[in-house]
């Protein structure tokens, strides 16, 4: 027979012994929707992480910028910046550094991948587990642990190796540590080097900030700067970014913006909490005890709220400072919720060793049911199966059916499984993370994993029917013919 007739043939099988046939699919339905939620629940959550990260640095735009430019740098924080500078997209941020400690953009570039690889180890001994850094590096952390290390590394890789489960992040794992410590001392030296000059270039920004301040009457520069003439605020610009900064007119603008806003909230709050105000917000809301700043910000739409602030701010700037507020405390929740999936510690496909072993778990027992299920099959057939091969059928024959009859039910139970777990993990996730997530729904991502879900599903079924199958294709005509 050919293939397209041994194909309606397995039709015709599924649809003769339909209700087995539901039974099989909705093992494999119910073991492709859990898949399916799982890869969806960890793409949403790393899709609206990234993007409540990327929210949140935008709304701190202008406090980092000014730190950057004006708070002298630590070790460790000229340590992280370089290591992020050395990841993808961070091409601008090494151009900067190139140009304000005025070493060559090679020399940067190498010292963003040594600080890749500290900040790797260090947050290493971070998350390690309090007893075992406590011997192997005492309670020191971050680049003291490696010098801890590096004074005494047999000892360090002798209890290391002990821990059987305690593994080196990185490629090359513990190699790769060893590597790295036989390059620290002079890694540490340059670093030094670097975070000198950058901190000499910093120090005459804060020089040339100060001046300007001091000539507007000792305002500090975040009352300064949003409330300047834009002339004045351009040429300061001007004069930090001829330092080697990179500050644009459009940083400047945000940060004027940004500024404003957060002064005008730092005055409404203020406003907000003093003593004679909350007595008249008693008497005009007729409430009995105090209410907390946070508690006033969410009633800035009543009426009598805007009436008792009217001398002082417009209903605009109380509304702007009202969903500022709301916009902040959202931003916070969200980021508190997806700390996790933003960790680092997915094992694959972004899912937790602990959800792989459930996943892993779920296919066993559904491989169990498919088989358990063809095997039912198989033997209420036995005397079709003696009929074909009386007729001429072969074992390859049988066994390619019975293989396809259960890859046919694999693929249309991993149909409705992908629709149902992405269903489930799509409404869980709106009701979790509202318009963010449509805000960052990671279309592409979602579809890899229907794509990976249902052939998941129909290979699960075809392997769990090898033995079955294999079972009814050696199975001798006359022997099949004596089952009652």
């Amino acid at each position: 027979m050919s293939l397209g007739e041994t194909w309606t043939l397995c039709i015709r099988g599924v649809r003769h012994r339909l209700f087995r046939s539901v039974l099989t699919l909705a093992v494999v339905v119910l073991a492709v929707a859990f898949f399916m939620f799982l890869l969806c629940d960890s793409m949403y959550q790393r899709a609206v992480g990234k993007g409540v990260e990327a929210e949140i640095a935008s709304s701190r735009a202008a406090q980092l910028q000014l730190t950057r430019l004006l708070t002298p740098d630590t070790a460790a924080s000229a340590m992280r910046r370089l290591a992020a500078a050395g990841k993808p997209g961070g091409e601008a941020a090494l151009a900067e550094a190139a140009a304000v400690t005025g070493l060559p953009p090679a020399e940067i570039a190498s010292l963003a991948e040594l600080a890749g690889r500290e900040r790797l180890y260090a947050d290493w001994f971070a998350k390690m587990p309090v007893g075992r850094r406590l011997i192997l590096v005492k309670r020191d952390l971050g680049r003291d642990a490696l010098k801890r290390v590096l004074a005494e590394p047999d000892e360090f890789f002798r209890q290391l190796s002990i821990m059987v489960d305690l593994r080196v992040p990185g490629p090359k794992k513990a190699e790769g540590l060893r590597e790295f410590l036989a390059v620290f001392p002079d890694y540490v030296s340059r670093m030094d080097g670097f975070l000198a000059r950058w901190n000499a270039k910093v120090a005459e920004a804060g020089a040339l900030t100060q001046a300007r301040l001091a000539a507007a009457g000792g305002l500090s520069e975040t009352r300064w700067i949003p409330g300047a003439p834009e002339a004045e605020t351009e040429a300061w610009r001007a004069d930090l970014a001829a330092l080697g900064f990179s500050f644009t007119p459009a940083d400047l603008a945000t940060m004027r913006a940004q500024l404003r806003d957060a002064n005008e909230f730092e005055d409404l709050t203020e406003r907000l909490s003093g003593a004679a105000f909350r007595d008249a917000w008693k008497v005009k809301f007729r409430e009995a005890s105090d209410t907390t700043a946070e508690e006033k910000l969410a009633r800035l739409g009543d009426r009598r709220a805007q009436e008792m602030l009217a001398d002082d701010f417009t209903p605009e700037q109380l509304g702007r400072a009202a969903a500022g507020h709301a916009a902040r405390t959202r931003l916070a929740q969200l980021e508190h919720a997806l700390a996790a999936a933003l960790g680092g510690d997915s094992a694959l496909l972004g899912l937790s060793g602990r959800q792989l072993f459930l996943l892993g778990i779920s296919f066993l027992v559904c491989m169990v049911g498919i088989a358990n299920a063809m095997l039912m099959s198989i033997t209420e057939r036995y005397r079709e199966i003696a009929t074909m091969k009386c007729l001429g059928a072969t074992d390859s024959y049988i066994l390619s059916q019975f293989m396809m009859e259960a890859a046919l039910q694999g693929f249309f139970g991993g149909v409705v499984g992908v629709l149902l777990g992405f269903a489930i993990s799509t409404v869980r996730s709106a009701l979790a993370f509202g318009g963010h997530l449509w805000a960052y729904f990671p279309a592409g991502d979602v579809a890899l994993c229907a794509l990976f879900s249902l052939a998941a599903g129909v290979l699960l079924s075809a392997l769990a029917s090898i033995q079955p199958s294999w079972a009814a294709s050696r199975m001798a005509p006359m022997e099949a013919m004596r089952v009652e």
